[in-house]
This record gives C-alpha cells, structure tokens and sequence, in this order.
C-alpha cells in the first residue's frame, strides 16, 4: 500500500467533468440540458466567479473619470442577475451567463428540501443579495473614495458566498457544498457508500448526504477531476486513489458504530486484537509526541495542521481503507515529523507508535513496539475496538499505568 499524506489543500481543474473514459461526467449535450442542482451550483459559482475577477479587474483601471470604473462594476451586476438575451454578448466574455448567479441559487435554494447542501446555498444567496445592494451602490456614487468603499464590501460579500472547498455547512458557500457534498456528485455519476472502501472505481462516496472521498483509477493515464475540490488526504490502494474531503471528519458521527452485531466481524472481537506494545513505551511516546508532534496534530489527537489520528474518526477511515498497523508505522516512520521527517530515533518512532495505538484503546501487554516492522504489525488491523471505553467524545483512550 502507498500512502501520500497532504495537509488540506485545493486541487482545481478546469474542466467540467472528469475525462469521459473515467464516467465521472458525460458530455454536454447540444441542446440546454434539463436543470439539476449539480449543473445550477457550477454556473452559479462560474457567475460569482467572474463578478469577482470583474471587481478584481477594476483595481487595475486608470483613469481620470468614474467612467470605466462604474462600467466593470456594471459587468459585475449582470454576473449576478444577468442579461436579456438582447443585450447578451458571448464573445465579451462578461457575463458568462444570461440568468446569472442569483437565478442559479433562486433555483437551488427552492429545490434544497432537507439536503445537507441547503444551509450553504441559502448562505451563499444572502451573501449575493447584500453584494448586489453593494454594488447597487457603487454605480450610483460620484466620488471614487465611496465607490471603492461599496466594491469593496460586495467584493467581500462574494468571496463569502462563493466559499471554500475545505469548509464545512454555511460559512464554506458554494465551494464546501460542491467539495463536501453530494451536491458534488454529477447526475450520472457512481455514488457508493462514503463508509467504506470503494469497490470500483470512478466513484463518490456518499453517507448521509455528505461527500467523503472521491475515488479515481491509478492506472497510467490522465484523469481531470470534475471541479475544485478539497483534499484532506490522498491514500492509493490497489487500484483506486481516494481523496478524501473534508467532510472525512464527520465519519465518526455518519458511519455506523464499529462494533455492533451487523459490521463486526470474526476477527474483531477484542480477545483476537494483539497487544503490541507496554504501557511504560507508550507513556515515553506521549512524552516524545509533545515535543515533535503535538504542533500539528495537536495535544488530543484530532489534527490542527494535519489531519486526526486518534478516535473514532481516524478509526474508521482506518478501517475504510483495511489499514493494518505496518501501514501506519510506514507513515510515521518515513514521513513524519512533517517539518523533518526521518528526525527521530528508531525507539522513538517505536514509543510514538506505542502511544498512538494506546490513545487509540489498543491493549498494552508485556513486549515493547517493535523497531523494525513483523508479521504481527502486518497482520493487525486497525480499526474502532469492540466494547473500548474512550474518555471523550471522540472515543480516545488516557495512556496510564
């Protein structure tokens, strides 16, 4: 198993839809396709989008006159509640849309129901609401002081509702819904439970209306993803690279509980799970986590920087993924710390892992946490522990005698 860790990060492409070979996205068709919250998210963001780069462009006018600044600011108006078709020009390139933003999320915001997408749509309307009265304003003032006063508030209103992919509900806009939800998820699709690993590949996995990895082959060739996505992290197992949204941290809360009658398995129950470490190498490894890890992960585990790995949350992305321990002392041990992988000794990456596998409600037992990797770490899977007694919400466990 390869495994690339990257703290959140955006990866964009340009194109609409992943190339047609992957089955992402098919082709647009010739005639104006029937409307669907997928499609009217995208041409609401390409209208708020290009409002943006409008004012952005203002900033960069000379002149004497208020003229050609009130002008841009009227191009960034018709991004927002567009054009009629008589005054519509393709070839200018502003507004790329005749109905604009505002029609887009009229549309979405009427069609929401109780989809988990609804708060940021809705978010992201207001937010175009108050930068339309903004920019309202600014063709209306006669002095330039003012007018970039009233641009500058609407420029600010924009970037709100167009949001960011890494951000969860309301405040992430149209960027986090399209990033986080299934609201992402092109009509033709492949949605597969957000759960558990996929099963072929191209795929979103879906739970509960909320996106939590995309699926891609890592076979040779190009593959375009479909629109601007936020990564938490990327694994590659077998043939399938996951990338996994933000919304991964919500696994805890969306997938079942590990260890109920209906997903445990034979190898679960806790008298199978093996004690790879000893209380005393696990309470060194806290000591040596403070010093070199805690910055990013911080001090309970659930990441600042870097992504959790402690709880329930890093269990079951653990289990979604069949992550045996070996798997995991790879990437501690090779990568980490992040700002100097490498750095540590081989005891101290041994107590570090020690002390993972307490928080995380693994038994201690009398042989310390290997050096090197064995057929035992190989063989051990990692994954939430039958009837484990965690002392937060997030089901960590204290590292005591």
């Amino acid at each position: 198993m390869r495994f690339l860790r990257l703290e959140p990060l955006r990866l964009i492409a340009g194109a609409a839809a992943i190339l047609a070979s992957a089955g992402l996205a098919g082709p647009a068709a010739a005639d104006e396709p029937a409307r669907n919250p997928h499609q009217e998210a995208l041409l609401a963001l390409s209208d708020i989008d290009a409002a943006i780069a409008t004012l952005n462009a203002a900033s960069r006018v000379t002149a004497n006159t208020g003229g050609p600044y009130k002008q841009q600011a009227h191009r960034a108006i018709n991004a927002i509640v567009g054009v009629g078709a008589s005054d519509y020009d393709a070839s200018a390139g502003e507004p790329r849309d005749r109905v604009g933003a505002l029609d887009h999320l009229l549309w979405l915001s009427a069609h929401a129901g109780k989809h988990v997408w609804g708060p940021a749509v809705q978010g992201a309307l207001v937010n175009l609401r108050v930068a339309e009265g903004h920019l309202a304003q600014s063709v209306q003032t006669h002095g330039l002081e003012h007018f970039w006063s009233a641009t500058s508030d609407a420029l600010q209103s924009l970037l709100v509702a167009s949001g960011r992919p890494s951000q969860l509900g309301a405040l992430g806009g149209l960027r986090g819904a399209l990033a986080t939800t299934d609201l992402g998820v092109p009509p033709d699709g492949k949605v597969v439970s957000g759960c558990t690993a996929p099963s072929q590949v191209p795929a979103y996995g879906v739970t509960k209306g909320y996106l939590t990895y995309l699926a891609i082959p890592s076979s040779e060739g190009t593959t375009r993803l479909p629109e601007a996505i936020g990564v938490r992290d990327i694994s590659v197992r077998g043939d399938a690279i996951v990338m996994h949204t933000a919304a991964t941290g919500l696994m805890g809360k969306l997938c079942p509980a590990a260890g109920t009658a209906a997903d445990t398995k034979a190898s679960d129950p806790p008298g199978d799970v093996a004690a790879l470490y000893t209380l005393q190498q696990a309470e060194q490894g806290k000591q040596v986590f403070d010093k070199s890890c805690v910055s990013c992960h911080g001090p309970t585990l659930q990441g600042i920087s870097a992504p959790p790995i402690g709880g329930t949350t890093f269990l079951n992305k653990t289990k979604l993924l069949h992550w045996k321990v070996s798997d995991m002392r790879n990437v501690v041990v090779s990568s980490m710390p992040a700002d100097n992988p490498g750095s540590l000794s081989k005891t101290q990456y041994a107590q570090v892992l020690a002390y993972l596998l307490a928080v995380n409600c693994y038994p201690a037992g009398s042989k310390p946490f290997p050096t090197s990797e064995t057929s035992a770490l190989k063989l051990t899977e990692l994954h939430p522990i039958q009837g484990a007694k965690g002392e937060s919400s997030n089901k960590t466990c204290s590292v005591t005698e």
